[in-house]
């Protein structure tokens, strides 16, 4: 059985220590439940640098939902809640409660990531009350367009050709 590590990377500085930390997607990653039984999860392993080429694994973020693929997509979003830590998204394009998809923003703080989501979003077609499929299969962090301070948005493609939902800064620090 394979994990698929590495589906994902993401580079940036998550506790400002200057030196560029490293999270890798393990979107089949498989945990054991309390039963015994294997459950396919997905994790996103977080390393910080230490030194030159030096790297440790602070923390694991693991899905929740089975064959969600939680870490199919991660990206580095900037610093959303202007606290000075880079903030990152990570997918899940098969998770929810009618298995659509999910995006998970969590926060950058001295340490790491805040192990518990600042939100988790869903998508939503404007049109019609239905949701996207594998919302979050990838995820785009995107740079301050309008110079407000925030980043100015993030995209996430919902499937091949349904489109690309688009959030703004000011919906993401909401």
């Amino acid at each position: 059985m394979t994990s698929y590590f590495g589906y994902a990377v993401a580079v940036t500085d998550i506790n400002r220590d200057g030196r560029d930390d490293v999270l890798v997607g393990a979107p089949m990653f498989m945990e054991r439940e309390s039963g015994g039984r294997l459950e396919e999860v997905g994790r996103v392993y977080v390393y910080l640098q230490t030194g030159v080429l030096e790297f440790n694994i602070s923390q694991n973020l693991t899905g929740t939902d089975v064959y969600g693929r939680y870490g199919t997509s991660v990206a580095v979003l900037g610093d959303l809640d202007q606290d000075g830590f880079n903030d990152v998204a990570v997918g899940a394009p098969y998770a929810g409660d009618k298995n659509q998809g999910l995006v998970y923003i969590y926060n950058g703080r001295p340490d790491g990531l805040n192990s518990t989501p600042s939100q988790i979003l869903t998508g939503m077609w404007a049109t019609a009350n239905s949701v996207p499929a594998s919302f979050g299969f990838a995820v785009r962090g995107a740079m301050d367009l309008d110079r407000n301070g925030y980043p100015g948005n993030m995209r996430v493609p919902a499937g091949r050709e349904e489109g690309i939902t688009e959030l703004t800064g000011s919906t993401l620090c909401a």
